[in-house]
């Protein structure tokens, strides 16, 4: 097997991982959007490498091979794929097409574009969920109004308020494309949602004013709360209150805000992700023998 179709990948991987393993110490701004330009690269990287094994793979299989060779000979790979590899690939383009088909139906079903006001669901299960869209529709409970104070239940509609403003469902949609297609990245999606839900929490004091009423009302919240949702995959870009990191998100919102980093390590991080770019380009270029051979 040409080991140029996987090493992109992995290294891609392993950058991806080192860089994002400090996102609990960088301003959860910061951090969301880096672990979501890594996740980005990620996919560029991974998509075409699941693309040509797959190719490749179904090339050298004798029903498909008919179908597939031409397609091989443009990308120039002749080797053979192992069985276990090509098999593996050729169902993840498969099963990952469908879930980045329903991600993105899933989306489109729950977006609101169009400014809402709250809206507040009769229901006693205690829950809140900010809606994806530019109209930032925000829905809380009758059971979760009545079992905050309304200070408390001020805390919950600025963090969700600061979900819609910055339009938090678009990195959450990227999240779960990326876990869609490639379930292993499902870490790196748990990743950007903490630091998104840190994100929403610090505006929420800056509002109140106040970080220990966030972190106590967090904690309350998550006793009582039962999300009706699946933020990765059933809901895409759907933001809740309490659900990931609770334990964590109190406590840092007990403590100092994060310091931005020093430039040291803002030259760290973007040479990481540098590097990481550097190989999904580099996989990139594997594809283009295939469009030129189909454009032309």
């Amino acid at each position: 097997m040409p080991a140029h179709l996987v090493q992109p990948l992995i290294v891609a991987a392993l950058v991806a991982l080192a860089s994002t393993a400090i996102h609990r110490r960088l301003p959860p701004r910061l951090a969301s959007r880096h672990i979501a330009v890594v996740m980005a690269i990620l996919a560029v990287a991974a998509v075409p490498t699941v693309v040509l094994v797959a190719v490749t793979y179904l090339a050298h299989v004798p029903f498909f091979g008919s179908t597939f060779q031409w397609c091989s000979h443009a990308l120039g790979h002749h080797r053979e794929i192992p069985v276990w590899l090509g098999v593996s690939c050729t169902a993840l383009l498969f099963v990952g097409t469908i879930r980045t088909v329903r991600v993105v139906a899933s989306y489109r079903r729950m977006s609101c574009d169009h400014p809402a006001p709250l809206a507040v669901a009769d229901d006693p299960a205690p829950f809140a969920v900010t809606l994806p869209g530019a109209g930032g529709q925000i829905v809380v409970s009758a059971g979760l109004m009545q079992a905050l104070a309304p200070h408390e239940a001020d805390v919950v509609i600025a963090h969700e308020q600061a979900h819609a403003a910055l339009r938090h469902d678009r990195y959450l949609l990227l999240g779960a494309l990326v876990t869609a297609f490639l379930p292993p990245c499902a870490w790196l999606s748990s990743r950007l949602t903490f630091s998104l839900e840190r994100w929403a929490d610090e505006t929420a004091a800056e509002r109140c004013g106040d970080r220990r009423l966030v972190a106590t009302t967090l904690g309350k919240v998550a006793l009582i709360e039962r999300p009706p949702y699946r933020p990765a995959i059933g809901l895409a870009g759907a933001a809740g209150f309490a659900g990931l990191g609770v334990a964590a998100r109190v406590r840092l919102l007990l403590s100092p805000p994060v310091p931005h980093p020093d430039e040291k390590s803002i030259v760290a991080m973007t040479v990481t992700v540098g590097v990481a770019a550097v190989f999904a380009a580099f996989q990139v270029h594997h594809v283009e023998p295939l469009i030129h051979f189909l454009c032309h």
